[in-house]
């Protein structure tokens, strides 16, 4: 297979002076690698447009030079001042003679290890998580680059904007390949410029506010979607009770989508309980409300939550359990924009315990044997390892307790599996969509809280086999938004130990599972 000429792009921090002797390190990095097939090329002094202050951007050069008798050619970006390990040029090359197209892989900033993951286009709206450690085709690179817009500088992070979400193959290399130094925040109006050219290059119909220094969208398109909320119950009124109170918050924002509830009550149907639902809904709480009668016992909630898609007529379904609380009224325009872009599968969102700690925050295949919710039990805005709970995510799942989905999608891979009676159909719907080609998002913003487990008890153990097959290409390929450097034994990201021993296989010897 062909080796790739490899050009190094040595891109410039904007704002920062120039440091020689970190230069010099950079250089002498190059001339120590193993990989004899590379050239390289400096970034502009400066950003090219000026009317804002671009500070910590990593500022690319529009053109690329490229010797006449190479061929394959990858651009290899490296930030002014970093270094990287003596075979760092042979392990991009050897991750890209597949054909990648984009290669990415961890470094050691200040010292410290920077876990990153696959190629994750929404984590871009919150930040350049890449910081330089990446390459592309040339071809790719080019073609981002003349899409950037004039008034916006071409750097790492607005090049990656312009680069086609649903590009691939990607590969991330979970290994720290360079050293750096920490990034300087990049200002409020210039990530603000930088995120909204990317939105508008792909048609997002969304504006970008990072006045809390996250980036949060406020969503506009033409024409909203009709909306079908689904709540499944065994009628627990003290919990849908409160839930329908919150739910008011979004019926009354303006320009938001509007929408209608089907409860799907599985809890009998009595007069007692019809009395419950007996009132103006739509007068009363801003939002019609049906109810579905449900006789199967006992509960499973994929058959629930399944045949309440299929009675709907709207054209996106939000999945949502009796025991969440609604917090702030732009919950349902996040989640409905989120579905209704263009490649996006399944949307949720983070989720809050009754505590105020992180309950979810999308779904990592594997952890603690099956799969576990991202970042559980961390406080809101913490950073880690893996980067900050801020932060966009593409997963490969998110929880049914709150999602949405245009129902075309869902039907079109089955919905729910009914296998499971439980749990785990929502991780394996998220799994069906990504094997379809789409992507799975999770929005960072804890709008909506959840009493987990208060409708359910623990996973049965037929959930739990049919887990372990429905999950097995995952657990065996890697989650490739989780990093083989992180722990499966923890929520939190930390660094796996060498001698910890593996939980899936762990899981697969208890349950006497053999694949």
């Amino acid at each position: 297979m062909t080796r790739p000429h490899l050009v190094v792009v040595r891109a410039r921090e904007e704002g920062a002076s120039v440091d020689r002797a970190a230069a010099d390190a950079t250089s002498a990095s190059l001339v120590a690698q193993t990989y004899p097939d590379w050239t390289f090329t400096t970034g502009p002094e400066r950003a090219d447009s000026s009317a804002t202050d671009w500070s910590g951007l990593l500022i690319l050069p529009r053109r690329v030079p490229v010797p006449d008798d190479a061929r394959d050619v990858l651009v290899v970006v490296l930030p002014e001042g970093a270094t990287l390990v003596p075979d760092a040029l042979e392990g991009i090359a050897q991750a890209a003679a597949g054909g990648a197209r984009l290669v990415s892989w961890d470094s050691d900033v200040d010292g410290r290890p920077a876990l990153r993951f696959g190629w994750s286009p929404e984590t871009l709206w919150s930040a350049d998580y890449l910081h330089g450690c990446f390459a592309i085709s040339l071809e790719d690179y080019l073609a981002a680059a003349a899409a950037v817009p004039d008034d916006v500088p071409l750097s790492t992070w607005s090049l990656l904007l312009h680069v086609p979400p649903q590009i691939e193959p990607t590969v991330h290399v979970s290994r720290s390949l360079a050293h750096r130094r920490d990034a300087r925040e990049v200002g409020t109006i210039a990530a603000e410029a930088v995120v909204q050219a990317g939105l508008d290059h792909r048609g997002v119909p969304a504006t970008v506010d990072r006045s809390d220094g996250s980036t949060r969208l406020h969503w506009h398109p033409t024409i909203w979607p009709t909306v079908t909320i689904v709540i499944p119950s065994r009628h627990n009124e003290a919990l849908l009770g409160p839930l329908f109170e919150s739910l008011r918050l979004s019926a009354r924002l303006d320009g938001g989508p509007s929408f209608e509830v089907l409860v799907v009550d599985n809890g009998g149907r009595t007069p007692e309980n019809e009395a419950f639902y007996a009132r103006d809904w739509a007068g009363d709480f801003g939002y019609p409300l049906e109810v579905l009668w449900w006789e199967e016992t006992p509960f499973h909630y994929g058959h629930v939550n399944n045949e309440g898609v299929r009675r709907s007529s709207s054209e996106v379904v939000v999945l949502l359990n009796d025991d969440t609380r609604v917090e702030r009224a732009g919950w349902l325009a996040e989640l409905v924009g989120l579905a209704t872009l263009p490649g996006i599968g399944c949307a949720g969102t983070a989720l809050l315990d009754p505590e105020g700690r992180l309950q979810h925050a999308g779904v990592w295949l594997g952890l603690w044997g099956y799969a576990g919710h991202l970042f559980g039990g961390m406080e809101p805005g913490s950073d880690s390892l893996m980067g900050p709970t801020t932060w966009y995510r593409n997963t490969l799942a998110v929880t049914a307790a709150c999602l949405a989905v245009r129902k075309d999608v869902f039907e079109s891979v089955g919905g729910l599996d009914p296998r499971f009676v439980l749990a785990g159909s929502d991780v394996t719907l998220g799994l069906d969509l990504h094997a379809a080609g789409l992507r799975n998002v999770c929005s960072p913003h804890p709008d909506v809280h959840h009493l987990e487990s208060a409708t359910r008890s623990s996973a049965p153990l037929g959930d739990q086999l049919v887990s372990m097959v429905r999950y097995q290409p995952w657990h065996d390929l890697g989650d490739p938004y989780l990093n083989d450097r992180v722990s499966l034994r923890s929520k939190t990201p930390r660094l796996r130990r060498e001698d910890e021993r593996d939980p899936v296989a762990a899981v697969r010897a208890k349950l006497g599972v053999t694949l």
